[in-house]
């Protein structure tokens, strides 16, 4: 079986990716979402949850069967940060063969589960890279003063080498702190005193100085970055963050969707961060505090398991270190909005394979030691041919350094983390697979052991038990915290002349853990049949009929 949802899922991809050899702008994307939800529209719902302030369409796509805002669901967030146009795509491709795929194992988890995508959070930031002139921006299209100095994008790149790209220019500087590597001589570190080295460039990126403030670049086009403009530790009077927090179209639209789809069990974030090959450890000095700012006990115990089941389920090593940065959506998912949340860059250059010399012994093709990620960049790079990724340094003459050698070179804009899409599609399939596996492992409530006892003529004791027998608890602890997430309702429903005499008609309580059970009982009046439900949204309903004796 799972050879054949391989299969299907590689010819369902390829299907849809056939003539696709690189990325697509907002129309592209648009054009393609659309397709999708019309080609499978008994399972697929699109909807545009809002309009960036370049007034591009934000869309979301629901993919289940029936009602799916009704069933326990899996968010799966990509293009929050603009640059990151892999991860929109790892997204659209993920969506497109789970739409495709007519698996058993597939339609199972249609019929009980809910797959929401939003792949292009930041459509404005996104379209840079379809620009004449191409440079990783951030920022959507809302006018800002970076350098907050009464002018607006008065200071922005240079394209110095005529190339269409911007990269970086280095300077031959006495006052500057950055040498050439040793291990590749493209790349440039700074320089370690500590080992006798001085530094002999400045290193800035491609453009000059046009106010004259001394700063390179600083007040350029692109606005608010979204990823740095969400409610959890916003980064104030920060460049990039806006004025204040989720004071942007593209953030109010994304957390306004987050927040009603309660049915939102966990988020898996595409983007420039990693808490999945490596789970973020409990760390008890940061959840003692008024203000929490790290995991509670039980849900680092959860990211735990999760990152097992993506380390086994992708199979992917060798991640880089991306930690979380302040202001971003996928903190602020678990943090302000009590999800679980999980996020990947979804591809990352691999460790470069090793061959061997003549000698018959192993060597690395990576260089030996080296921990500059620059580096191992290009050494993959290097074994893929990849020749446009890297723009050879080449002397300019530059206005602000005069009689000085200034070169213009470096890594090609969105390079490192964008790969060409052909390298995508086995990105897509391992994260579909564990998206699925954790969909399998998601909280399910059973209402067992059902008991009736007559205690008298027209009075009859109930009791039963509720049971998580998922692999996961309900949801996360930090719900119980901020009091979004709605708590495990246990409702009895009564007809007729029956009464409650003792019990509660509704009880509340908090996460039940994986196969933790609670025992509730009533006393009632009346006979007939009662029914009683159980559940919550992000584990469903359930509902059993009991007679009254």
């Amino acid at each position: 079986m799972k050879k054949l949802f391989l299969l299907s899922g590689l010819l369902s991809i390829s299907l849809w990716t056939s003539a696709q050899n690189s990325y697509q702008n907002h129309t592209q994307l648009s054009a393609r979402i659309k397709a999708l939800s019309s080609k499978f529209a008994s399972n697929v719902t699109l909807q545009s949850i809002g309009k960036s302030k370049g007034n591009r369409d934000i869309w979301a796509l629901a993919i289940s069967k029936g009602n799916a805002n009704n069933k326990p669901a899996i968010a799966i967030i990509a293009g929050v940060e603009g640059t990151h146009l892999a991860g929109t795509e790892l997204a659209i491709q993920m969506a497109e063969k789970l739409a495709g795929t007519s698996t058993d194992s597939i339609a199972k988890l249609l019929d009980s589960k809910t797959f929401y995508f939003i792949p292009s959070v930041n459509p404005d930031a996104q379209e840079q890279f379809f620009a004449k002139l191409k440079f990783e921006r951030g920022g959507n299209d809302t006018e800002t003063d970076d350098d907050r100095d009464g002018y607006i994008n008065e200071d922005s790149f240079e394209d110095l080498n005529g190339d269409g790209i911007i990269t970086q220019i280095r300077v031959e500087d006495p006052t500057g702190n950055f040498i050439i590597s040793k291990e590749d001589p493209r790349v440039l570190i700074k320089a370690d005193p500590a080992k006798g080295e001085k530094g002999k460039y400045l290193l800035l990126t491609e453009g000059i100085d046009n106010d004259k403030d001394g700063s390179f670049n600083e007040d350029g086009i692109g606005g608010v970055n979204i990823d740095k403009n969400m409610t959890y530790d916003y980064p104030i009077f920060t460049a990039g963050s806006g004025d204040f927090a989720a004071s942007e179209p593209e953030t109010k639209a994304l957390l306004s969707f987050l927040y009603k789809a309660n049915n939102i069990f966990a988020v898996l974030t595409f983007g420039p961060a990693n808490n999945l090959t490596e789970a973020i450890k409990f760390d008890r000095s940061k959840t003692a505090k008024r203000i929490i700012t790290g995991l509670l006990e039980k849900d680092a115990s959860v990211g735990e398991q999760v990152s097992k089941l993506y380390n086994t389920q992708t199979g992917l090593k060798d991640a880089p270190v991306l930690p979380q940065t302040k202001g971003n959506f996928s903190q602020t998912a678990y943090f302000h909005a009590g999800r679980f949340s999980f996020t990947s860059p979804g591809w990352w250059a691999p460790k470069v394979q090793v061959a061997k010399d003549s000698t018959k012994k192993e060597v690395n093709l990576l260089t030996k030691a080296s921990d500059n990620e620059e580096i191992k960049y290009l050494k993959w790079a290097d074994s893929q041919k990849l020749s446009s990724v890297f723009v050879n340094w080449q002397p300019v003459k530059h206005p602000d350094f005069a009689g000085k050698n200034v070169e213009v070179g470096g890594i090609a804009p969105y390079a490192k983390m964008n790969p060409p899409v052909s390298y995508l599609a086995e990105s897509a399939n391992k994260h579909l697979k564990f998206v699925s596996a954790l969909a399998s492992q998601m909280p399910e409530l059973q209402i067992v052991d059902v008991n009736t006892e007559t205690v008298s003529a027209g009075l009859t004791r109930v009791s039963i038990k509720v049971i998580n027998t998922g692999l996961l608890p309900t949801y996360a602890e930090i719900g119980d915290k901020v009091r979004w997430v709605q708590k495990v309702k246990t409702e009895l429903k009564l007809t007729g002349n029956q009464a409650i005499v003792s019990g509660k008609k509704i009880n509340l309580r908090s996460a039940l853990a994986a196969g933790e059970t609670q025992e509730y009982s009533w006393l009632i009046s009346g006979n007939g049949s009662i029914s009683i439900e159980a559940g919550c949204p992000t584990t469903g309903a359930k509902t059993v009929n009991v007679s009254l004796k």
